[in-house]
């Protein structure tokens, strides 16, 4: 059986068919979705998908480019209000987006601060209520490491859409984290992903989809569904020598534990 341990559903992509998309997952062997937030609205729209289907679960958080709701006054109040449910399995994504920010220094330095300040709520947030946390890191290798290292690595954290090289890969192992690989994995231009996903121990890494982004070849440039984490499991089986029920095994029970899953 698969899990896709991040997934947006309640994106417009799939306002036509969604419930044909998680019978279409679940018909090839996905068992569980975890629907994952972006801002405190979709946090809502997760949280309720979650709660229509056995199957899914969701997370509650802002991602750094939605970093101004986390300057709301009452967003942790909000935020507490979505975790009270018992389908909420982490707080995500969250972390840092340095990528394509305003060009004026003045602005980019302001909008890191804004990132900053959310990521370091969040986390406080996530530890508080004893919640594992999915990260977003793009571009801001650095300062994310520096950010969990200020509360002492003390959250569990899982790197999604993991695209860096095995040194950093260690890096996070070190620190007791976990990485989550996507359809980027096969993707000829990605040697990085695929190096680490050839690199990291057995029981320290996800599956995931990210869909409707990042669909996997052969599917690359469509829609991406949660049923396409089968695709990623057998490009990491091909790319580690393992068999794919070993990959489909390990990381359903990594991602099981991880977020706390008992059924």
């Amino acid at each position: 059986m698969w899990m896709d341990t991040h997934a947006h559903l309640y994106f417009p992509e799939f306002s036509e068919d969604r419930e044909e998309v998680i019978v279409r997952a679940q018909k090839e062997g996905v068992d569980r979705i975890v629907v994952v937030a972006t801002d405190l609205a979709s946090s809502r729209a997760a949280l309720a998908l979650a709660q229509e289907h056995a199957s899914l679960a969701c997370t509650v958080g802002i991602h750094p480019k939605s970093a101004e709701d986390a300057a709301a006054p009452g967003f942790l109040a909000d935020l507490e209000e979505i975790a009270a449910h018992d389908k909420v399995a982490a707080v995500g994504e969250i972390g840092l987006d340095y990528h394509r920010l305003p060009s004026d220094p003045q602005a980019a330095e302001a909008e890191k601060d804004g990132q900053r300040r959310a990521f370091r709520a969040q986390l406080a947030f996530a530890r508080e209520k004893n919640l594992p946390v999915v990260i977003h890191q793009r571009s801001a290798w650095e300062d994310t490491l520096a950010t969990l290292d200020e509360v002492d690595n003390a959250v569990r954290c899982v790197f999604h859409c993991f695209g860096e090289g095995p040194e950093r890969l260690q890096e996070l192992i070190r620190r007791g984290h976990f990485v989550s690989f996507t359809g980027i994995i096969t993707f000829p231009n990605a040697p990085l992903a695929k190096a680490s996903a050839q690199a990291a121990p057995i029981d320290k890494f996800f599956l995931e989809t990210d869909c409707p982004f990042l669909a996997p070849v052969p599917h690359r440039g469509r829609r991406c569904e949660s049923w396409h984490v089968r695709l990623v499991a057998e490009e990491i089986a091909r790319l580690r020598g393992d068999p794919v029920s070993v990959v489909a095994e390990a990381s359903s029970r990594n991602a099981r534990a991880f977020f706390r899953f008992t059924d």
